[in-house]
């Protein structure tokens, strides 16, 4: 078991520091910088609005 494994399904952080990531609750569609995001358990995100986990990247 791969103890890394759950970060791979989390939005990656952009590497442009100038420009901050965002991304989007699907649940509520509420957009907010990935750092707003709560991280309850390592490798889960939740949405700050409704604190569902169904987070993704703003395309």
């Amino acid at each position: 078991m791969d103890p890394y494994g759950d970060d791979l399904r989390l939005p990656r952080a952009r590497l442009e520091p100038e420009e901050r990531a965002t991304v989007r609750c699907r649940d509520c569609r509420a957009t907010f910088p990935r750092s707003d995001a709560a991280a309850p358990t390592k490798g889960t995100l939740r949405c700050p609005e409704c604190h569902s986990g169904a987070i993704g990247d703003v395309d």
